[in-house]
């Protein structure tokens, strides 16, 4: 287990394929051909059964096809009557041949025959010389001796008198008064019916023979020619034994297997396959497949070493680059190559690197603001008891000079002062936010008497909402920086709060200044506005968009919407469920 935890991947890979692919299945091959080798000799043996099988049926089916023509004329009303009619008249008896012969050549125009003959009885009926006979001349047939020893359907004969042929025979019978009145005859080459008949053997060294059922061979074979008598040849006496069936025995000196079967009409169809040639196909399976298996392996071997040499050499340098990148070299690349799973590896390393890189310059950014929040925070709430004890002087003093105005002043001063560092909280009731908006009213008031009417709509219900603290103030200032510009700062703001449903607070503030243009409305909500900068000391419209979004998540929305010449309206949706309150309060105290 030690020695196989120090090996390497490529290594691994090698081993695993020869110990479980390789071994296993050259094993296993070798069982299985050993094993299949008498059913695949089985197999054969069946399939040359069912090869010769095929072949009687295809001798059989033209055979069928002859007698049903033969069937065919000898019914043909047309046939019998002009065979069996008394002729009177000349032109008659014209007639009749003339439509025997039509009859005769439409047949033999589709079916490949060499002659067709009718010999009748009708003394009546002259011969034509060809299609027509006297039954006399059927006597002289070396077929009709058959035909009168013993009443068959058909006759079947077969004649070696110059080029082998078959002769198709059958009596023509009035089955009204049951006489006979002639004989048909058909004709056909041994061409005809055997010729394109696809030789039911593959093998080189094999033949068949067809053989009647005195043993006279139809057509040539290797050993035979057509009208020999096959049962003179030894290895052949068994196959006239039974109907069909197969053996095997010596022909030369070497082992053959004879398959044979037997027809309607009792001729053989012996089919003789050396097995040396039925058997050299399966040697040849079985070296073809040494050879494609030792092709197999070699291949295998090659195509693994190469694929594994190529995925160890990126995951080697997967590696380097990842120890490049954990000794600070951040923002490292690496090649993607394709779309396989390391492929995929590498994509997420190169993200993962980016964002790495990314995060890092995030937090150091991020400290980097922290650490001057913590100082402005810290600037900010210096010994505030000290900034309200000199307010409160500065009041003691307008008060014993009797100058209300002043006094006002510093009351509205101190107020907001005190709601803007909050305790050191962020968190407070709409209601006291709406205190420290009022405050910086009553301060600008004060400075500019009866310039500005501001307008509150506020829901009772809307007054115990959570929300940041200083985030209304910096909005009403905008408008009252820019708003009213045109107007020498005259004009009206409207604050409208309530509660929409049971968890968000809307808030809207209005007024009736000279609104933006939508380029200017952009530059606004993309941050490049001089309303979203910061303002003095205090927080810019971009600034409390980014707290509230902080605080309170994506579902906190701020929106602005102005037309030029109308106003501007700005909404502020903040949500009011127990988790987010809870959520802000907790976030609020972490940073207090």
């Amino acid at each position: 287990m030690k020695y196989w935890q120090r090996v390497r991947l490529l290594q691994k890979l090698i081993l695993v394929f020869i110990f479980f692919l390789i071994i296993p299945v050259l094993v296993i091959g070798l069982y299985l051909f050993s094993t299949s080798l008498p059913l695949v000799q089985k197999e054969n043996r069946e399939m040359l059964e069912k090869v010769v099988y095929q072949f009687n049926e295809n001798i059989q089916y033209r055979i069928t096809g002859y007698q049903n023509i033969l069937m065919q004329m000898a019914f043909d009303p047309r046939i019998s009557a002009a065979l069996t009619q008394k002729y009177e008249r000349l032109q008659d008896e014209v007639a009749a041949l003339q439509q025997m012969n039509s009859l005769v050549s439409r047949t033999q125009a589709y079916f490949p025959m060499k002659r067709i003959q009718f010999y009748k009885t009708n003394p009546t009926l002259h011969e034509d010389g060809g299609t027509i006979l006297n039954i006399e001349k059927a006597a002289v047939k070396e077929w009709y001796p058959a035909m009168e020893a013993e009443e068959r359907q058909f006759y079947w004969h077969f004649s070696r008198s110059g080029p082998p042929t078959f002769h198709i025979s059958k009596w023509l019978v009035d089955y009204l008064s049951n006489e006979k009145y002639g004989i048909i005859d058909i004709e056909v080459t041994a061409g005809a019916l055997f010729d394109q008949l696809s030789s039911p053997l593959e093998y080189s060294d094999s033949w068949t023979v067809v053989a009647d059922a005195e043993g006279r061979a139809l057509i040539d074979a290797r050993d035979v020619r057509t009208g020999e008598n096959v049962k003179q040849l030894e290895y052949l006496n068994r196959a006239f034994a039974d109907k069909r069936g197969w053996y095997a025995t010596k022909i030369d000196g070497k082992m053959n297997l004879i398959v044979f079967e037997t027809n309607r009409l009792g001729w053989k169809i012996v089919s003789v396959v050396s097995q040396e040639s039925l058997w050299q196909k399966l040697r040849l399976v079985k070296n073809a497949a040494i050879v494609v298996g030792i092709l197999f392996v070699g291949l295998t071997l090659v195509v693994l070493i190469g694929f594994g040499g190529r995925l160890t050499k990126r995951l080697n340098a997967l590696i380097r680059s990842m120890r490049k990148v954990r000794d600070g070299d951040l923002g490292l690349m690496v090649k993607v190559h394709g779309n396989d799973e390391l492929a995929d590896v590498e994509a997420e390393f190169n993200r993962m690197s980016t964002q790495l890189e990314e995060s890092v310059k995030q937090i150091a950014a991020a400290r980097s603001a922290t650490e001057t929040e913590k100082l402005r925070l810290l600037q900010a709430q210096i010994n505030p008891h000290f900034l309200y004890n000199t307010l409160a002087l500065v009041k003691s003093m307008a008060m014993d000079i009797d100058s209300s105005e002043i006094s006002g002043t510093v009351d509205a001063l101190a107020k907001f002062f005190r709601l803007a560092l909050n305790r050191g909280g962020d968190i407070l009731p709409l209601s006291e936010e709406l205190e420290h908006v009022q405050a910086y009213l009553d301060i600008h008031e004060q400075r500019y008497p009866g310039r500005i009417a501001v307008e509150f709509d506020v829901e009772e219900r809307a007054l115990s909402c959570e929300m940041i603290k200083i985030t209304l103030q910096p909005i009403v200032e905008n408008a009252l920086l820019h708003a009213f510009e045109s107007t020498g700062g005259k004009g009206k703001i409207g604050i409208r709060a309530r509660l929409q449903g049971e968890n968000e607070l809307c808030i809207e503030i209005m007024d009736n200044g000279k609104g933006m243009s939508s380029e200017q409305l952009n530059e606004l909500l993309l941050g490049g506005g001089s309303g979203l900068r910061e303002t003095g000391g205090g927080f810019g419209i971009f600034n409390v968009n980014e707290r509230l979004k902080r605080y309170f998540g994506p579902s906190c929305r701020m929106t602005i919407d102005s037309l030029i010449g109308r106003g501007t309206n700005v909404r502020i949706v903040i949500p009011q469920t127990i988790e987010l309150r809870q959520s802000s309060l907790n976030t609020s105290l972490d940073r207090g």
